[in-house]
């Protein structure tokens, strides 16, 4: 992985108001869709993304005060 980021996360991109879902941050987009696919059953990942439901981003945290 890159400096720049520091892991990658689930988007919810099919609300009003698309927003991350921060339970769901990993190091890897792999682990990302593991934890998907053990919340719902097998296979629901490939057919939410198609779906356009969510999408795996690459994140960086900041602080902030």
């Amino acid at each position: 992985m890159s400096k720049k980021y520091d892991g990658w996360c689930l988007k919810n991109i099919c609300a009003r108001n698309p927003f991350l879902c921060t339970s769901w941050f990993c190091t890897t987009r792999k682990k990302v869709i593991e934890e998907f696919e053990r919340l719902f059953t097998s296979g629901e990942w490939r057919n939410a993304r198609r779906k356009g439901e969510f999408k795996i981003v690459k994140v960086r945290l900041v602080e902030v005060e």
